[in-house]
């Protein structure tokens, strides 16, 4: 039997948004597992998704409190395969250069592949790496591992709609991040879960699903 893994991230419940979205536990429904990559905000969105299936969660960044203590990385071994869980955060630094750098291009970089190496170094030898943290819906093989990112619950963050950019140099960083995404397309902009299966036979399948 084909065992089904759901994969939420960057749900940020109560600071951006109230509670997940119901279309969020309709895509989970039959999952033999969910993982949480981290930007809950809120503990009380592993309860939520427990009731629909066991859930593990890593921190990210915006996690305080509680959801503070979350390990920052997890390991699962299920079915015969390796799946490293993080956040996907990097340094300050190189996250604020790769998004001057899209600004400064106008259009949509190649820079995952590095991203996703240094992710995978955090594991050693898995076949599944699942990350949040970028907002955007990402499948892609590098070497023996699939890196999958489903996009995020949340996508647009504190920046959804006509909200307004914050002051002083908050508002700063607030519109260089809106000019980023808006970048990425609107498709890629809606709130999003994902879905791994992992066959009997061997392999891994992973799907982004967007939801209402």
């Amino acid at each position: 039997m084909t065992t089904r893994i759901g994969v939420v991230a960057d749900s940020h419940v109560g600071e951006f948004i109230e509670r997940l979205p119901a279309g969020a536990a309709v895509a989970l429904e039959g999952c033999d597992l969910i993982l949480h990559a981290g930007d809950l905000c809120d503990l009380s969105v592993v309860d939520e998704l427990s009731a629909i299936a066991p859930t593990l969660a890593v921190r990210g960044d915006h996690d305080r409190g509680a959801a503070r203590r979350l390990p920052r990385d997890q390991l699962i071994e299920i079915q015969g395969r390796r799946i490293g869980l993080t956040h996907g955060r990097r340094s300050r630094v190189f996250e604020y250069s790769i998004v001057l750098a899209h600004i400064a291009a106008g259009r949509r970089l190649r820079y995952r592949a590095g991203l996703h190496r240094a992710l995978v170094r955090r594991f050693g030898r898995i076949d599944c790496l699942v990350y949040g943290h970028w907002h955007e819906p990402t499948l892609e093989q590098v070497g023996e591992v699939q890196c999958f990112s489903p996009g995020a619950v949340c996508p647009w963050g504190n920046l959804e709609g006509d909200r307004p950019v914050r002051p002083g140099v908050a508002g700063i960083s607030d519109r260089a991040v809106r000019r980023y995404r808006s970048q990425l397309g609107t498709d890629a902009m809606r709130p999003r879960v994902g879905i791994i299966e992992l066959p009997p036979e061997g392999g891994i399948r992973a799907r982004s699903v967007a939801i209402d």
